[in-house]
């Protein structure tokens, strides 16, 4: 009868050749529809801005108004007696200059160009998010293939594995053999795992950079 210490078979006596890992079934959405939710982020975070610029500018009407002020002019009044008098008498007076409209209309362009500006800004920021979507797309995929790649392998060596575990189960071959043997086919097991974390923490990064909900 064969011998072998307890600890080592309550490590190894779980996990089989008959225990696969189950398949992840990916959803991640389609590109088209990842690159229209960041499209729609990026429209409303544009018009927020504008807004915003918008809702500061509110009051530039107002320096097309004329200046309001007190002046002291004197009116020439005939009096009661035919004598031409001045009153001095404060009166309020109305300004309005060639420059004071030539700066309006300065603060106007300035308001174009600025707006202008944020959505040539956006345009760019537009371009560099949709570029870093499609490098996270295409490291998926790549990733995807490595894991099928991965699965396909480590299937393999299940196979083997069954009938290492029957040799040893026949006696075959010693626990010096064996174990070796059952502890890569583990580590292939794990590293199967690992992969498939790494491509679910990829998919999450990707609906984030997309803004996807």
């Amino acid at each position: 009868m064969r011998q072998l210490f307890v600890p080592i078979a309550l490590i190894f006596a779980l996990p089989t050749a008959d225990c696969q890992l189950p398949t992840v079934d990916w959803r991640l959405p389609t590109p088209d529809s990842l690159h229209a939710s960041l499209d729609t982020f990026l429209n409303r975070q544009l018009a927020a801005q504008l807004a915003e610029f918008d809702e500061t500018k509110k009051g530039n009407w107002l320096y097309y108004l004329p200046s309001v002020g007190i002046g002291y002019t004197p009116i020439a009044k005939s009096g009661p007696d035919g004598d031409i008098r001045f009153d001095n008498a404060p009166r309020p007076t109305l300004s309005f200059s060639l420059g004071q409209v030539l700066n309006a209309r300065r603060r106007d362009r300035d308001i174009r160009a600025k707006r202008e500006s944020l959505a040539a800004s956006a345009a760019l920021d537009s371009e560099k998010a949709h570029s870093e979507l499609d490098r996270l797309l295409h490291r998926h995929s790549m990733l995807l293939l490595e894991l099928e790649t991965m699965r396909r392998v480590q299937e393999i060596d299940r196979q083997l594995f069954v009938l290492i575990q029957a040799d040893y189960d026949a006696a075959v071959i010693s626990p010096q053999q064996f174990l070796p043997r059952q502890k890569a086919f583990l580590e292939g097991e794990l590293a199967v795992m690992r992969k498939e974390m790494e491509v679910g923490n990829l998919e999450g990064e990707i609906q984030a950079a997309a803004h996807f909900e």
